[in-house]
């Protein structure tokens, strides 16, 4: 599915928020070089400024597989380079891979890797660190790359410059998790970066200076990278948790993007001839999260509760208050680009009345306690004290509890907690949901062991026609929206604060923003 950019006045993306970080691993760059505010009277703003990029707390980890968060995903894919890659329209493109065969027979990839790719230590890429790559997904990161991890068999290096991969079975989506997940590691720098948490050498567009989880990220760009040296040379994100301060950094002109201000900033923003605004479609859904494994209170196991919250919710106010009214209410946890998907998918409007009497259907017309709400500061936690006003609404009480991002994820992972306001980005294939609904996934923080589901799951991975396989992922979300999984808020839009004459030339589809798509006017 073809996905666009679009320049519009929009609010702020909230991330979500890092988990633990890891050791200083080089020496910092030379602090007599311009910090992001000093751009006036500069000759050549690229080569000697710069651009400072706010964060919202500190990297999960430097190990690119080890991570399933936003904030961490987006610094770390300046660093390393994808086997294929994801272009503007998010279609799948040649990378370190130049090509590829298919042999059906054998259920394998044949991948022709380029010849001139440098590793940041000044070493040559070759075929043996794409299969070492592959071989770590499966043996050491199996369970946060699920998804490629269960796809591959093995694989073999034929030449320096030539690997085949061998498949479980046949995938129509193994290409496309490719460009998203199989990023490529230094061989050699393994045992040296202590499994890359200590340092990294990769082949990205970026070099790693320096990490301190109290204060940032420094980089500088990777003038051997094969796709051409980015524009801007020296990058810094500033770990900055709270939005306001963000604009104050931006109005002094300390920082230079604001990835988390808050939308009530906006006005202050477009009246500040110094600042300017970016923002592009995504894939961002926010939902409450609900634990469907065997521990979860007994009403959670009714289709019945499910679907009574899922019309209790007022989620044209959750957009109002969170996103300052610019959102999209959301039907599915798929959005509305993603390959698969239609309107047509079954929603669930906002309606006490029906919902009153789907509580009462099910044998819970006097309520029950759904116990805490659990969250992460931010919007997240703007969605989860709406949504305890309005179960309570239907008889459900509930309570609310803020909680830092770390302790949040496992908490998910572990099926300890009942319900939680969340958020992700599940980019543009319909086949993205099943990383949240299947419990093969590689987010099944639901718990949800559905035969249903994960028969489709084999159908649509081995459907090789297009049209074919549209008709069932359409069919999937249908079914998971009847079963009310989850309960689907709205959808927000991908937005940047900046200073004015900082050029934005493109994004990632799958992360978005990334610093080789700027540079000074």
């Amino acid at each position: 599915m073809k996905r666009f950019l679009c320049i519009v006045l929009a609010l702020a993306m909230c991330l979500s928020l890092a988990a633990c970080g890891g050791q200083d691993t080089q020496e910092p760059t030379d602090s007599s070089a311009p910090s992001g505010g000093e751009t006036q009277g500069t000759e050549n703003k690229n080569e000697t400024d710069t651009l400072t990029v706010s964060l919202s707390t500190e990297l999960q980890t430097l190990s690119i597989y080890g991570q399933q968060n936003i904030v961490t995903n987006q610094v770390l894919t300046n660093i390393y380079d994808g086997l294929l890659v994801l272009d503007q329209d998010a279609n799948l493109s040649p990378n370190i891979a130049e090509s590829w065969d298919w042999d059906e027979e054998n259920l394998k990839y044949t991948f022709h890797i380029r010849d001139d790719i440098k590793f940041h230590d000044g070493s040559d890429l070759k075929a043996s660190d794409v299969a070492f790559s592959f071989n770590l997904i499966k043996e050491e990161y199996a369970d946060y790359q699920a998804t490629v991890a269960a796809q591959v068999d093995h694989v073999e290096v034929i030449d320096d410059y030539t690997i085949d991969v061998y498949l479980t079975a046949p995938s129509a989506t193994f290409l496309y998790y490719c460009a998203i997940y199989v990023k490529i590691y230094c061989e050699a720098a393994w045992e040296t970066t202590n499994g890359f948490t200590e340092g990294i050498v990769a082949s990205g567009p970026y070099k790693l200076v320096s990490y301190d989880p109290t204060t940032g990220v420094e980089l500088e760009a990777f003038e051997d990278y094969f796709a051409g040296a980015p524009a801007i040379k020296h990058v810094k994100f500033n770990i900055i948790p709270d939005g306001n301060t963000q604009v104050l950094a931006l109005q002094s002109g300390e920082l230079n993007i604001s990835r988390d201000f808050p939308a009530s900033s906006i006005t202050t923003i477009e009246n500040d001839s110094n600042l300017d605004i970016y923002s592009h479609s995504c894939g961002m859904v926010y939902f409450l999260q609900f634990n469907l494994r065997d521990n979860t209170i007994e009403p959670l196991k009714n289709v019945k509760v499910r679907q009574a919250i899922n019309y209790c919710l007022d989620k044209q106010f959750m957009v109002d208050v969170a996103e300052e009214g610019l959102g999209t209410i959301a039907n599915s946890i798929a959005n509305q680009n993603m390959f698969g998907y239609d309107d047509e998918v079954p929603s669930y409007e906002y309606n006490v009345e029906k919902a009153l009497e789907l509580m009462k259907e099910a044998g819970y017309e006097d309520g029950f306690d759904i116990g805490t709400i659990y969250c992460r500061e931010g919007k997240d936690q703007s969605v989860a004290e709406i949504a305890m006003e309005n179960l309570a609404v239907i008889g459900i009480t509930s309570t609310v509890t803020v909680v830092e991002n770390n302790a949040f994820i496992d908490m998910l992972m572990n099926g300890n907690f009942n319900v939680a306001a969340t958020h992700l980005n599940l980019n543009t294939d319909g086949s993205n949901v099943f990383d949240v609904a299947s419990i093969r996934g590689s987010v099944p923080y639901s718990g949800l062991e559905d035969p249903v589901i994960e028969e489709m799951r084999d159908e649509c991975d081995l459907e090789m026609d297009t049209e074919a396989r549209a008709a069932k992922l359409n069919e999937f979300l249908d079914y998971l929206s009847e079963e009310a999984y989850f309960a689907p808020c709205y959808y927000p839009k991908k937005s940047y604060a900046h200073t004015a004459g900082l050029q934005f030339s493109g994004y990632d589809p799958f992360v978005g923003l990334q610093v080789r798509f700027l540079s000074w006017e």
